[in-house]
């Protein structure tokens, strides 16, 4: 776990690296996510919801919502984290106020795979 790469260096000139590579950024979180335990990744979830809410890029905030239900997928639980939950309004307000039409889509979706309103 802390030969893992840090999250934020996904936004070192991430234009420039999606124009080589236009999956750039699930590698990079494959890369993140592949040697996870299920248990590292419900604890990686804080992380990831740290990164969103500085965001204010409407096709980055919907990367990172992506990457946020992958890491969920890998902790293999429908578990609501209590930082997902205390920064649940938070989140919203970030997409609604700096999200597109994705991001908001790729929310919904994740809300609904937790079952969670």
């Amino acid at each position: 776990m802390s030969s893992m790469k840090p999250l934020h260096e996904v936004f070192h000139n991430w234009q420039e690296k999606l124009d080589q590579d236009e999956w750039y950024f699930g590698h990079f979180f494959e890369e993140i996510t592949t040697s996870m335990t299920s248990e590292e990744a419900f604890q990686y979830i804080p992380v990831v919801i740290q990164e969103v809410m500085k965001l204010r890029n409407g096709f980055l905030i919907g990367e990172m919502v992506d990457f946020l239900h992958a890491v969920y997928e890998v902790a293999n639980t429908t578990e609501i984290h209590p930082i997902l939950i205390q920064e649940k309004e938070n989140i919203e307000g970030v997409i609604r106020k700096f999200g597109d039409e994705y991001s908001q889509q790729a929310f919904r979706e994740f809300k609904k795979s937790l079952r969670w309103n």
